[in-house]
């Protein structure tokens, strides 16, 4: 796949939407799960979907290493999420656990359903913690991949990592995560 994705990148920056729109279908499931998961509603994970992918397709002459695609995109999305994170903060309503048009399922990578207190327990993270769960879990990167995505160094972001995953199995009450380096 790494030859697809080399040469799927190479004719995107030379304006090839099409190629462009493919190497999107290989991550997308991946990206609106990250994004759902930092901005917590699906209109606003869509919004900055749409907005990272636009912002690419612009950007994407700029890309050095076609391997480094992925984390590219997820960098771009990452800024894309805080945007509307910040936007939606300042817009905030109340919701009720208890209101039935609330949806609190949403399609991860296998389609499975997220519950209500896994949700509420990454919402108790801080958000540079919550972003590293998501990148580990959602875009599957290590340590040194996240923390060049994130700006970090490694081992400040292994040490996130720990306290995050320690922090959801306290709130969770188990052992819900292992934790990786």
């Amino acid at each position: 796949m790494d030859a697809q994705i080399t040469e799927l990148v190479a004719l995107a920056q030379r304006g090839d939407a099409d190629a462009f729109g493919r190497l999107y279908s290989f991550y997308y499931k991946e990206m609106y799960a990250y994004a759902r998961y930092m901005v917590g509603n699906d209109d606003r994970a869509q919004d900055a979907v749409s907005d990272a992918v636009l912002s690419a397709f612009k950007q994407i002459g700029g890309l050095k290493k076609a391997d480094a695609f992925k984390s590219w995109m997820f960098r771009i999305l990452s800024a894309s999420c805080k945007r509307q994170y910040t936007q939606a903060r300042g817009s905030a309503a109340v919701v009720s656990l208890d209101d039935p048009e609330t949806d609190y399922t949403v399609g991860v990578v296998d389609d499975a359903a997220l519950s209500v207190e896994l949700r509420m327990a990454l919402a108790g993270l801080a958000n540079d913690e919550r972003e590293i769960i998501l990148l580990h879990v959602f875009g599957g990167y290590k340590s040194h991949e996240i923390a060049s995505i994130l700006g970090l160094l490694p081992a400040t972001v292994r040490s996130k990592q720990a306290r995050a995953f320690k922090k959801l199995r306290i709130a969770l009450g188990g052992d819900a995560f292992g934790e990786e380096g």
